[in-house]
């Protein structure tokens, strides 16, 4: 008989375009982001992997509470890595619709349709942001507190869900603040990061579960890049190319010491049959 081969480390990565866009866009296939880093990082190791990425553009975390049925009941997965609560914190007045309709990547190449948004909506967006800049400055930016805690609770509910599905291991990632380009655009976000942070970790805290666990990200840029959040998100968002990479490869560090605990994820046969009659 054929010597059977090892189950693959089921991994599913959910989020925003944190997820799958990176600072300098357009370059080469090697330009991995991190859930793709952590994928070639793990099969490096001979670590079978088997990795599902979906990432949208402004998705909010009620967005993938309500989507989450489709995505992980079937696929089953070892390990889930959500970074969620960075869009929530973007905007402090604009509705979230009205951003994504002005900043669409789905917007068509008709003539009509253009000049709507090169004499209407882009305009008005501009205007509309320039306002909220000057409030995001006379006001108190953390005001909303719903935000934080609606997303904390969603990511709770979300988590909960997904331990039913046999106590995958579950990242929640820390969110890292705008870079100096697109501070004067959102001189409340930083603030508004530091609250929403505070509301995942406690979340996290309260679930108190080994399995869900926070991913410091501000370490990785402090080993990397000095703590300089320009060099680590050059776009003023997005992780730069290096950072993905370090991301990735920190979490397929995190994964492989976890999947050893796992009997049906051994990396050697031999260690499996060893585990099983133990």
């Amino acid at each position: 008989m054929p010597e059977p081969l090892p189950i693959p480390i089921r991994v599913l990565v959910k989020g925003a375009s944190t997820v799958g866009w990176s600072s300098g866009m357009g370059g080469p296939r090697t330009d991995f982001t991190f859930p793709r880093a952590m994928e070639a990082a793990l099969l490096a190791d001979g670590r079978p992997t088997e990795i599902r990425t979906i990432s949208v553009p402004s998705e909010r975390t009620k967005t993938t509470l309500n989507r989450w049925e489709d995505e992980a009941i079937g696929y089953s997965p070892d390990v889930v890595v959500l970074l969620y609560g960075h869009y929530e914190t973007i905007h402090f007045i604009l509705p979230w619709w009205l951003e994504r309709h002005a900043n669409s990547l789905k917007r068509h190449p008709r003539r009509i349709a253009e000049a709507y948004r090169k004499h209407f909506l882009t305009p008005l967006w501009m205007f509309l942001a320039k306002m909220q800049a000057k409030a995001d400055v006379a006001l108190d930016p953390t005001i909303r507190r719903s935000r934080p805690k609606n997303v904390a609770a969603d990511l709770e509910r979300l988590i909960g869900h997904l331990q039913d599905l046999h106590s995958p291991l579950v990242f929640c990632f820390e969110l890292l603040p705008p870079a100096t380009r697109y501070r004067s655009w959102f001189p409340g976000m930083e603030r508004r990061i530091i609250v929403m942070n505070k509301a995942i970790a406690d979340m996290i805290e309260r679930v108190d579960r080994p399995n869900v666990r926070l991913f410091k990200t501000t370490e990785l840029v402090e080993k990397y890049a000095g703590g300089d959040i320009d060099v680590a998100t050059p776009d003023g968002f997005h992780y730069s190319h290096e950072l993905h990479h370090e991301v990735g490869v920190e979490l397929a560090r995190r994964v492989r010491e976890w999947a050893d605990t796992q009997p049906h994820l051994a990396k050697r046969l031999a260690d499996r049959d060893e585990t099983h009659t133990a």
